[in-house]
């Protein structure tokens, strides 16, 4: 039975449906809304929040500056610039099958195309600028927990947790996704303005600041997800589409951390609220307290013969009548001592979260004798605890990403011969790891003996190519091939007969003319 859209629509208008699926979700608002004043307030906000207001300022910035330090570094790790984040690879059956035929080269040439996909779908990201949504929409999921981008025509809306609502089934499949967003007059298309016009409301007759709100929405009905619009509470005409795979949708919801039976995900900051709670309050003790300390007022004492009078209007270097040291004294606070805890407290707790965000300058001890080694190691295992958080960002924003950027390009790609492989993240953590072993295993077999003994035993051939896949590099155009070897060795043994020959001429006219 297919899915009436329209019917659906006027028994479950957005404005109602919404509404009722942010009240439901009012707890994850709260938790929310909380990471944020810590870290980055404007990433989450109340739902009476206008443009106009002022956001709360913390007493700190370290949250911030660890957030948006993560931030890069995922960045930069899931989407690293000249490098495509993902490979097309033909499926094992079509090697398998290739290998079998007579035309074996055929594969070669196959991935040869594949590159060039490749390259194009790079070109495709810097040209739609897609980094810039990506970063906001990376923040926004670290410190919420949650948001959702949106692919067009264009390149890619971010929004946030407040804008967007979504429903999932126990695996984390969307079943219904609803993002909210308000559109000046001047903005509509012809199909908003003429849905509008149907209700008796003429665009035209609006204030040049009114807002219209636009609800693009999208529900799972027997395995097929319909998307439409809706203006207001009005179907818009001609906005409908349907997708028979999750990799179709023009939503990707993306999650910090995915919770079986769960709707949204949890925020990193959301995993050390505690500590950023106990930071933003000694902050505030210490910079209050040293606000009072660095008050200077002067006292006094009842009978003193100094006049105040004398003391006001003294300038640099005056003389005045009075015993100054008995009459008159500073108000003192004596906290120094006092302060020396928070201030170890505001370091232990500030080290502790720069670790958690992976900030450089807390992985490595305050030492003279640091070691790049122990930078090194101590960096890895940093970026090695977020192997989970690679493994999420893949899943539910890379590979989703990569199939539509293929899907809008004019390159057509056959899903079912090719595989959409990620090659950053946890599989460049693990590539990191084969390279190890691999100069490990050349390190050892060169102590065991000679070159001469150990090379003849090793198939070479494989040996640069899992130094090249290791590394991400394409060795193809830079180790020369069986053929091509064999071409110069008979291309050299050619030039030693023609040399070895005009050496036996030279020599037999030399013994004619001695003769």
């Amino acid at each position: 039975m297919d899915f009436d859209v329209k019917e659906y629509v006027l028994s479950n208008p957005a404005p109602e449906v919404f509404k009722k699926l942010h009240n439901d979700r009012n707890t994850v608002m709260t938790r929310a809304v909380d990471s944020a004043k810590l870290t980055l307030p404007y990433m989450a906000t109340e739902d009476s929040h206008t443009e106009s207001d002022t956001l709360d300022t913390p007493f700190q910035a370290i949250g911030s500056r660890v957030v948006n330090s993560l931030a890069s570094k995922l960045m930069l790790s899931l989407f690293p610039p000249n490098l495509s984040f993902f490979r097309l690879l033909p499926t094992s059956a079509v090697k398998q099958a290739v290998q079998q035929s007579d035309t074996p080269d055929v594969l070669e040439e196959v991935e040869k195309q594949y590159m060039l996909i490749e390259q194009e779908m790079l070109r495709s990201v810097e040209r739609q600028a897609l980094r810039v949504p990506i970063f906001d929409a990376l923040k926004s999921t670290i410190v919420t927990g949650n948001s959702c981008l949106y692919k067009t025509e264009d390149g890619l809306k971010n929004y946030k947790i407040q804008n967007f609502v979504i429903t999932r089934d126990f695996n984390g499949t969307p079943t219904q996704i609803i993002v909210k967003e308000g559109l000046n007059k001047n903005t509509l298309s012809e199909d908003m303005i003429e849905a509008l016009n149907q209700t008796g409301d003429n665009v035209e007759d609006r204030e040049e600041t009114d807002v219209v709100t636009l609800y693009t929405r999208c529900v799972l009905r027997d395995g097929v997800w319909y998307e439409w619009q809706e203006v207001d509470n009005v179907f818009v005409d001609n906005s409908e589409a349907t997708y028979k795979t999750r990799d179709e949708l023009p939503f990707i919801p993306i999650r910090w951390t995915a919770v079986n039976g769960e709707n949204y995900g949890r925020g990193h900051v959301e995993q050390y609220i505690g500590d950023f709670r106990s930071l933003e309050a000694l902050y505030q003790i210490m910079i209050e307290t040293s606000a009072i300390s660095s008050k200077v007022v002067f006292g006094r004492r009842p009978g003193a013969i100094t006049e105040l009078l004398d003391l006001q209007g003294a300038n640099n270097g005056d003389v005045i009548e009075g015993d100054l040291e008995q009459d008159i004294s500073v108000l003192r606070t004596e906290k120094n001592a006092d302060m020396q805890i928070p201030l170890q407290l505001v370091q232990d707790l500030t080290r502790r979260l720069e670790q958690a965000f992976l900030v450089a300058t807390s992985a490595v001890r305050n030492s003279e004798r640091t070691t790049a080694t122990e930078v090194r190691y101590l960096a890895n295992d940093l970026e090695e605890s977020l192997g989970g958080i690679y493994s999420i960002m893949s899943l539910e924003l890379q590979k989703p990403l990569a199939y539509k950027l293929l899907k809008d390009s004019d390159v057509e790609v056959s899903t079912a011969l090719s595989d959409i492989v990620i090659v950053t993240g946890v599989d460049a953590l693990g590539r990191n790891v084969e390279l190890d072993k691999i100069m490990q295993f050349a390190g050892i077999i060169q102590q065991i003996g000679s070159p001469e003994l150990i090379l003849p035993k090793l198939k070479i051939d494989n040996f640069i190519k899992m130094i090249g896949n290791s590394i991400a590099l394409d060795v193809s155009t830079l180790v020369k091939t069986d053929g091509e070897l064999q071409a110069e060795q008979q291309a050299q043994q050619e030039q030693q007969l023609a040399m070895q020959g005009a050496s036996n001429v030279v020599d037999n006219q030399t013994q004619n003319i001695e003769g």
